[in-house]
This record gives structure tokens, sequence and C-alpha cells, in this order.
């Protein structure tokens, strides 16, 4: 029999706590759910080191995530984490290398999102993206303080197609022929 899992966390490393908050929070519209710090005890037993000092703060996207069960008090988590002491080397590789990943959440009127973050001086790997074919989606890749890749996508009948911007659009019927 399977053991029932569920999704409880997602974790990105941050090298500064303050501005990827200010970066999260400000202006994407995650809250806050709860800043935490620790220092060694049971965190560095679970990491295997014998001295450990990090600060966290626990997100949630603005109105929650839907499709996800309530697995502790907290429900599900985007959690930024800066380790003071040992300190973590930053390092960005290309997109395609591994170790990559990047995160997606869904969002409404993403033209506009675009236009803020665009604003702030946010890193684009592109301007949005129109997919096509069994419905569409606009697809946004884009980068946090730290080099972490973050996607939003706007699905269906919100997916607007804005007349001031250059789109790349993409047919899904023709790259699965």
């Amino acid at each position: 029999m399977k053991p029932k899992m569920t999704m409880a966390h997602v974790a990105i490393m941050v090298s500064d706590i303050e501005k990827s908050l200010h970066f999260y929070r400000d202006l994407l519209g995650f809250d806050v759910v709860s800043p935490e710090e620790h220092i060694d005890g049971a965190v560095a037993k679970m990491v295997d080191m014998p001295h450990v000092h990090m600060r966290e703060y626990r997100l949630r996207p603005s109105g929650g995530i839907d499709g996800f069960e309530r697995t502790s008090g907290l429900g599900f988590t985007f959690d930024l984490i800066q380790w003071i002491s040992p300190e973590s080397p930053q390092q960005r590789g290309p997109i395609h290398q591994v170790p990559s990943s990047h995160f997606c959440f869904g969002v409404d009127n993403l033209p506009a999102i675009y236009e803020r973050l665009k604003e702030a001086g946010v890193e684009f790997v592109s301007p949005p993206v129109l997919f096509t074919g069994e419905g569409e989606w606009n697809v946004l890749f884009f980068y946090d303080p730290d080099g972490n890749l973050l996607e939003f996508n706007e699905h269906g009948a919100g997916a607007q197609k804005p007349h001031d911007y250059e789109w790349s659009t993409v047919d899904m019927d023709e790259l699965v022929e």
C-alpha cells in the first residue's frame, strides 16, 4: 500500500533574506506566514552539521494555493532560507543545467504583472509567451534577486493577448504533429 503523501512546502536558498522578503512579499504579493531563526539544535541534527544558523520566512501566495491539502496548521508554504553559518556560495548556471529548477504559480492578469515587474527592474528569461492549441495560456519566466527561476502562468479565458507586447506564440498542436 502506498503511503499518503501531500505537498507541505518548497524551500529556496537566498543570500539576503530581507532583500528576498521585499521581492516576494512587496513586489510579488506573497503573505508572510511566519519568520523563524534556527541556531543549532534540531536543525543541526537534521542537516548533520555540528553548527548551523539560518533565518527563514515561510510565505504563502496571496489567497493561498488551491489544490493543496493542509497537512499542518500552516498548510502549504513557500519558504525563503538564508544560511548565516555555514555560508552558502551563490551559483547560477544556465536554465538547462542540472541542478536547476523553477517554481510555477498561477496568476490572473499576467500582462499587468509583467509590466509591474519590468518597471521594478526584474530580470526575465524572455517576454511572456502565449501558448495555443487546447486552450490558451500565457507563461512568464523570471529570476528572483538570487537567480532562482520562477514561472507565472495564466490559463483559460482570463489569458489575455495584449496589443502592445512582442509576444511569442506557440501552437501546441503543431509541436506534437
